[in-house]
């Protein structure tokens, strides 16, 4: 394929030039469902070419032009005389000279075809914003009326009687009347002389699937209701759909209507448990067309594909969801919303397995975001789902760790992702990864490595993975480097509630890895610079963001904030899938809290051959100052802080306007950082006086 600029043409209606050539532009799709399906379960874009010559018309070397994209046809390609001949633009010209090096854009466009000598404009068609399975077209073979075609003819005949080119308006809700005694009752509005057909199962109303509207809906117990208008000479409206929870849907649940049998049909479902297992089933053929709608927006229901998502969280009873925001449903062009005006292409509605999982994994996403750690974690925020009106449990919205929400993060344009163990690239490249690597298992100097790997980062993913004894550290990997000069590689963490025992000595297993895995313990335990940054961030991790009181608040407050949510998940659940209950899973994980320090810090210091040695630390009183051990914030008040000898710890104090720093007690000098070593220093605190303002 060779490209090219494309200079923009001025172009009115369908087809324009001074005579009508033999060979045509006869039909396109730009959003193909069902239309049809490749062999790699695909389902690309097309076109269908038609020669209403007497000769034979070989198309190599002739150019498509769309939107600024350019492709030539390498390879004979040649149509016969009264041939539909259909070109697949599915973006993989490899697989021949039928197939074109981009996709037809979905919001409309004029595409060209452009004669072998780069110059003449052969044929050309304008296109309106396409719809999912709609095809545009000439009425009748090689006419220059365009229309409309609700059932789309690629390699066939257009033999249209009338143009369709408009679309009725889509149906609204009218009011929402009370029946005093009686159900709640829906009425709608819609254009007039349209009918209106709606379904109250999830199923999508057709022009011959559904129930007439002739009066208001009655809404006597949960569902969701799907409508649609129809007129003669139009296509159908776009879907409206409203979801109904009779015991009322929380406000920032999120609710998705779909045709039950893609969920649940032993043939076609995606959630078919026994024999058949659809649930394991993966790739394009395995999504779904649904509506989602978030509850406590003004954003309307959009279409969307959805499937299974997930690999361990598949064989249980509840289970992950993604949303898929593609062309061929007709989804928004800019996405799904993830909070405020953050939209991707993809979303998880992740099945948190229980409370336990629920909590843990909310834990460490709070910590993280509350002390501003190193560590870049997926965000997710939880929320109720209806599915087809019935409460489906408590479910964590986020995007996906894919390359879209990287380049979010990062701010970069373009970013090298891996995953797993195996570092199997996702995006971009793995080159700059294995120098970093190689680097990395030769221990070389820090300043070395820091120009490949975040070390910062590194050292942060260590210490959660250590701290929590993370049972998968190894399997759940991705890592990310923005693809521009000085890009270092970061990791993610996510899917973070398999935790060790508190006794357990996560020092010992994670370090005896034979092969480079994350986080790398047994090459940050031997590497003299990295073993001293390592352990002087759990120092201050384990005084601050971990210590027993603050972290036990700090899971306090995710219990008190989310119980009721995830009782009511655990009553919806339980019968199916056992699992403890909210309270059991908040007094774990206090007891978790409560007797992880010790057996860390000994396995740690068994590790490095370093004691452990504890540091009184006297943080002033509110409104004095703020006192940061590696940058991380200390209460005020006074702390035990357990280090390790021959490691010392940074801290800084930022005193309050009236206030000024004069020394410190227990430590040498005046300046706001000073370097402690617990095996030296037994007490220390800022020295401070009242100045005048």
């Amino acid at each position: 394929m060779r490209t090219a600029v494309l200079l923009p043409f001025l172009l009115i209606g369908p087809v324009a030039g001074q005579a009508q050539p033999a060979l045509v532009i006869n039909e396109l799709q730009a959003a193909n469902r069902h239309t049809h399906e490749a062999p790699d379960g695909s389902t690309p874009d097309w076109i269908e070419l038609y020669n209403s010559g007497d000769g034979a018309v070989d198309i190599a070397g002739m150019r498509f032009a769309v939107a600024g994209r350019q492709h030539v046809v390498e390879g004979s390609l040649t149509v016969a005389p009264g041939e539909h001949r259909l070109l697949w633009f599915d973006g993989h010209p490899e697989r021949g000279p039928d197939h074109i090096g981009y996709r037809l854009p979905r919001k409309g466009g004029t595409l060209l075809l452009i004669a072998a000598d780069g110059l003449t404009i052969q044929d050309l068609f304008t296109y309106p914003a396409m719809a999912g399975d709609l095809s545009v077209g000439r009425l009748r073979d090689g006419e220059k009326t365009w229309s409309f075609f609700t059932t789309a003819t690629p390699g066939a005949p257009n033999s249209g009687t009338h143009a369709i080119q408009g679309r009725t308006a889509t149906p609204a809700l009218d009011t929402l009347v009370s029946g005093g005694p009686g159900p709640l009752m829906v009425a709608l509005t819609a254009a007039e002389g349209a009918t209106v057909r709606y379904t109250v199962d999830g199923t999508e109303p057709t022009g011959a699937h559904g129930t007439v509207y002739t009066a208001p809906i009655p809404v006597d117990r949960d569902l969701v209701i799907r409508a649609r208008a129809f007129t003669d000479g139009q296509l159908p409206s776009k879907e409206w759909c409203s979801t109904y929870v009779l015991g009322g849907a929380a406000r920032e649940g999120i609710t998705i209507a779909m045709d039950q049998r893609g969920l649940s049909d032993d043939s076609i479902g995606i959630n078919v448990e026994g024999a058949l297992a659809n649930f394991s089933r993966r790739g394009r053929t395995w999504e779904r067309l649904a509506m989602v709608k978030f509850n406590g927006t003004e954003d309307a229901p959009v279409p969307i594909g959805i499937s299974i998502h997930g690999s361990g969280s598949r064989g249980l009873p509840k289970r992950s969801f993604k949303l898929h925001a593609r062309d061929r449903y007709d989804s928004p062009v800019k996405g799904l919303r993830l909070s405020g005006e953050e939209h991707f292409q993809e979303g998880i509605l992740r099945a948190d397995a229980g409370p336990h999982t629920f909590l843990r994994n909310r834990f460490l996403e709070t910590v993280v975001a509350r002390h501003h750690l190193r560590v870049d974690v997926q965000p997710s925020r939880p929320m109720p789902l209806y599915l087809n009106g019935r409460y489906w449990g408590l479910y964590s919205w986020m995007p996906p760790k894919d390359a879209q929400w990287l380049q979010h993060i990062s701010g970069s344009e373009a970013v090298d992702v891996l995953e797993g163990p195996a570092a199997v690239v996702r995006s971009g490249s793995d080159a700059h990864f294995k120098p970093a690597i190689e680097q990395l298992m030769a221990l070389a100097p820090a300043d070395t490595l820091a120009r490949y790997i975040d070390l910062d980062n590194l050292i942060d993913l260590a210490c959660l993975d250590l701290w929590t004894g993370r049972a998968d550290h190894d399997l759940n990997v991705r890592l990310y480097r923005p693809r521009q000069h000085g890009g270092r590689w970061r990791w993610v963490m996510f899917d973070m509630d398999l935790w060790a025992p508190a006794e357990e000595n996560s020092v010992e297993r994670m370090a005896a890895g034979t092969a480079a895995e994350t986080p790398y313990i047994p090459q940050l335990l031997r590497h003299p610079e990295l073993q001293q940054l390592l352990l002087a961030r759990m120092t201050a991790l384990l005084a601050t963001a971990l210590s027993p009181e603050e972290a036990a608040a700090t899971a306090d407050s995710l219990y008190a904030a989310h119980r009721a949510a995830m009782q009511a998940d655990h009553d919806r659940w339980n019968a199916e899938m056992e699992r403890p209950d909210p309270d059991t899973a908040h007094r774990a994980l206090r007891t978790f809290i409560a007797q992880r320090d010790r057996p860390l810090l000994q396995h740690l210091a068994a590790g490095t051959g370093r004691k452990v040695r504890t540091v009184t630390i006297e943080a002033p009183p509110a409104g004095s100052g703020e006192l940061w051990i590696d940058d991380l914030a200390l209460s005020p008040g006074v702390h035990e802080v357990h280090g390790f000898s021959g490691v010392p710890v940074t801290l800084r104090y930022s005193p309050a306007p009236g206030h000024e720093l004069i020394g410190w007690k227990g430590a040498d000098g005046t300046d706001a950082v000073v370097m402690v070593d617990p095996a030296r220093t037994r007490q220390v605190r800022p020295i401070l006086r009242m100045v005048a303002p």
